[in-house]
């Protein structure tokens, strides 16, 4: 095989690759920002009930039941802010989304490259470099993810189309045109 077809090959696989990455950690990161706001809309909900609460205990016009059922839900405000806390979840979410978003780059990247290789704009050997560059920077990248909790990984899954993790042949389709799937003749 010859070094351009090997890296058309290679391309491919890559694109996808970092294309399943990037969806991955997008979903995960969107549905931490979900239960983050979840448990802020709970902080603010129980912590309004808490304090017109405690102005009905310092106005004396509350029952003995009411006064326990204020400091319940005083004190379940107290453990979402501490779970708030604890987890951070807006900031994991944040974080998720930065790595998605560069697995993302790197899958453009891949694709220009892969564009580059099909109508044989470079040479070979700077497109070798190029592709080279590209597994160097998913290197790093990857470096910075996370475990992604198996559920997440099979909603990401569905979203782009159930298929085997390893077999990237059914997923071209989902991430690279149709113009570039296949290597073109050269001209002699």
């Amino acid at each position: 095989m010859e070094l351009r077809e090997k890296l058309h090959a290679d391309l491919k696989n890559f694109i996808v690759n970092v294309g399943w990455t990037h969806k991955i950690h997008i979903v995960y990161s969107d549905k931490l920002l979900f239960r983050n706001n979840i448990i802020q809309l709970t902080e603010i909900i129980l912590s309004s009930l808490t304090a017109s609460g405690i102005v009905t205990i310092v106005l004396g016009k509350s029952s003995e039941s009411y006064n326990l059922a204020i400091a319940g839900i005083s004190l379940v405000t107290l453990v979402m802010t501490g779970i708030d806390k604890l987890f951070n979840l807006n900031k994991l979410s944040i974080k998720e989304k930065q790595v998605a978003n560069n697995f993302w780059k790197l899958r453009e990247d891949g694709l220009r490259l892969l564009s580059s290789v099909q109508f044989q704009t470079d040479s070979e050997e700077n497109l070798k470099l190029a592709y080279d560059e590209l597994i160097n920077l998913r290197n790093i990248y990857s470096l910075d993810l996370s475990n992604v909790p198996k559920r997440y990984v099979a909603e990401a899954s569905k979203l782009i189309k159930v298929r085997k993790d390893n077999d990237y042949a059914e997923d071209y389709k989902y991430f690279i045109p149709d113009n570039l799937m296949n290597l073109k003749e050269e001209k002699k």
